[in-house]
């Protein structure tokens, strides 16, 4: 959904109406990646028939600031193993040859931004066809479910040509990358549930066609992730933000952060409105799309947002830092980049908080600090905390911080939420 604009002199609440408030807190975060993050993984598209040509596409990523890719094909064995480049075969297509008959292919696409490179892998294609075969695979089959022991995953049939009568199935445990597969004994129906010898592998299907006495295998795609113990919903590799100027009329914007997930991860938005101090935290009704509007009678008021990820295995929820106050239509100060805090989260440690980017250049700060809750909402001040310096105390455990930036230039003055700290502990 679009940018919501309310009427003149309207504002959010107004716009949108109010409801419930807040989700429970998001989990961890874990270390920021390097490279870009894959969010869908590469697929192979093409008849797995010598002559033909096979196409790549590079998959879903996300990462920071542009994305370039490099594709590698490998020739590997029947059984997905022993795979070797294959020689100037560095574009997104590949034409087979009489050389891969018997054998299947692989593609791995890596990924770079300015952080670094990542590797991804697509399913492996074949056992490749002879030229004009009497029986072909047109269309992969496809594993579908989520790849967690104890849960059942299964396999579409393909799509042949021509038409078949008879469909067979085994299961293959392979690498992580989906490769060097091997049997899996007492696995031959279409469904299979996952087992704990399972843990860290890819898992494919060998689907078999047969049509009189004509036979022809191919490899199923591979599950979208290694076999977990447990997982519910994808792993935030970097918080969502709120991006844009947070002045009455400007457009704010929701960005996703990076994600890790089993299979495409999807996002969900809403926004929320809270008070001068990021608490009384209200859902805007009907504000669900990656972008909303303050309007003039917002000033003064906190924007907050909630992000749902879901993939295959489940939905995770985290949480933008507040942004705001929203300065109102006239304002002749404003924050357009917001203010950070830096240095140790923990007890002890000193934290500084740096006052961000104005409009105008202030010509002072005053500062006040405020202990959050961990989605960074329902916030307190901190008595005595009005330095741009703070060392949390054993109180502030399990909070997280802000600092209320208070710009002065000229008669003007305007307040500004730092980004929220890491949880103090």
């Amino acid at each position: 959904m679009g940018a919501r604009r309310g009427s003149r002199g309207r504002g959010l609440a107004a716009t949108f109406g109010c409801a419930a408030a807040l989700a429970s807190p998001a989990a961890s975060t874990g270390a920021l990646p390097v490279g870009p993050t894959l969010t869908s993984a590469p697929i192979v598209i093409g008849v797995a028939s010598a002559g033909k040509r096979l196409t790549g596409l590079s998959g879903v990523w996300t990462g920071t600031g542009a994305i370039l890719y490099r594709f590698q094909w490998f020739r590997c064995n029947a059984a997905g193993a022993n795979c070797l480049p294959i020689g100037g075969a560095t574009s997104p297509t590949y034409t087979l040859v009489a050389k891969d008959v018997g054998k299947t292919v692989g593609l791995t696409v890596y990924a770079s931004d300015s952080t670094g490179t990542a590797a991804a892998y697509a399913s492996l294609v074949g056992p490749i066809a002879t030229a004009a075969p009497p029986l072909v695979s047109t269309v992969q089959p496809v594993v579908r479910g989520a790849p967690v022991v104890g849960r059942t995953i299964s396999v579409t049939s393909g799509v042949w040509s021509p038409v078949v009568a008879t469909i067979s199935y085994a299961w293959e445990r392979c690498d992580p990358q989906g490769r060097a597969c091997a049997r899996i004994p007492d696995a031959g129906g279409r469904s299979y549930r996952v087992r704990p010898e399972d843990l860290g592998h890819g898992l494919v299907a060998l689907v078999q066609a047969a049509n009189s006495t004509t036979l022809q295998n191919t490899f199923s795609t591979s599950t979208p992730a290694v076999v977990a113990k447990t997982v519910d919903g994808p792993l935030s590799l970097t918080l969502p933000e709120i991006t844009g100027t947070a002045a009455s009329g400007s457009q704010l914007i929701a960005a996703t952060g990076r994600w890790q997930g089993v299979g495409t991860v999807s996002f969900a938005f809403q926004w929320y409105l809270c008070n001068d101090l990021g608490s009384d935290c209200s859902s805007l009704h009907g504000a669900t799309g990656a972008t909303i509007q303050p309007g003039p009678a917002d000033a003064g008021k906190t924007i907050g947002l909630t992000l749902r990820a879901t993939d295959l295995t489940g939905t995770a929820i985290a949480y933008a830092s507040l942004v705001g106050p929203v300065s109102g239509p006239e304002a002749p100060l404003t924050a357009t980049s917001p203010p950070t805090i830096t240095g140790k989260p923990s007890p002890g440690s000193s934290l500084t908080v740096e006052p961000g980017v104005w409009s105008s250049p202030p010509s002072g700060y005053t500062y006040r600090w405020l202990r959050c809750g961990l989605d960074g909402r329902d916030c307190t001040p901190i008595k005595h905390a009005t330095a741009a310096s703070y060392t949390p105390a054993p109180t502030d455990s399990g909070h997280t911080l802000i600092a209320l930036v208070d710009a002065t230039a000229g008669e003007s003055t305007q307040l500004a939420f730092s980004i929220a700290s890491a949880p103090i502990g």
